[in-house]
């Protein structure tokens, strides 16, 4: 295992797996020897980059993908009991939305790095738990500061809505694109490994030892 570790984890803000995967490496990062360290850089990748701007109804969406009622009300039930293994809720009767997620990522784009990994927990929170609306730029304003995003709630709103962040967004969506990126979470480690999917704290373990 090498000393130092860098991870590039491609996800997006309304992909359960990526909050599942991005909490699962959390945990295997803990259990890194002293000394060691780890950077994680973050990377935005949209799943439905063509819904529109106001959102569209996440119920209608997913049966559209999924097929049908049965097989939708089955993968809620599978989001919330693999979350349960990962200590997550998912409280998917109170989400209403498929919000369209360019600002969320614009927004942690340009966030300060150190708050970006508790920046994106957050995000993840309001959408799964509280069924907010995050693609809602007041929502997200509000999120940002409770991270600890120390700027103005105005100013905030004004460089999100001037297409501040949008660069390294678009250069997320190259850059997995490049990576042949089909789904998401998405981990490269070292740029060297690349592993997708959902994956266990032993199963990183494993993949950094063998880095």
């Amino acid at each position: 295992m090498k000393k130092n570790l860098t991870i590039d984890v491609y996800m997006d803000t309304i992909c359960p797996w990526c909050r599942m995967g991005t909490t699962s490496l959390r945990h295997a990062l803990k259990q890194l020897p002293d000394g060691m360290k780890a950077t994680v850089r973050w990377h935005a990748y949209q799943l439905n980059p063509g819904i529109r701007l106001e959102g569209e109804d996440y119920r209608q969406v997913m049966m559209g993908r999924l097929g049908g009622p049965s097989q939708f009300e089955a993968r809620m039930k599978q989001y919330n009991d693999t979350g349960a293994q990962f200590g997550l809720a998912f409280n998917m009767d109170i989400v209403k939305y498929t919000p369209n997620t360019t600002l969320s990522h614009q927004l942690i784009a340009i966030a300060p790095e150190d708050l970006q990994e508790q920046l994106i927990d957050n995000i993840y929170t309001a959408y799964f738990e509280k069924g907010i609306n995050i693609g809602e730029l007041d929502e997200l304003v509000g999120i940002a500061i409770a991270s600890g995003v120390k700027e103005d709630a105005a100013e905030l709103k004004m460089r999100l809505l001037k297409g501040v962040g949008l660069e390294k967004v678009e250069e997320g969506q190259r850059s997995a694109q490049e990576l042949g990126v089909r789904g998401v979470p998405f981990f490269v480690i070292n740029e060297e490994i690349s592993v997708s999917g959902l994956r266990s704290p032993d199963e990183f373990i494993n993949l950094f030892e063998a880095n």
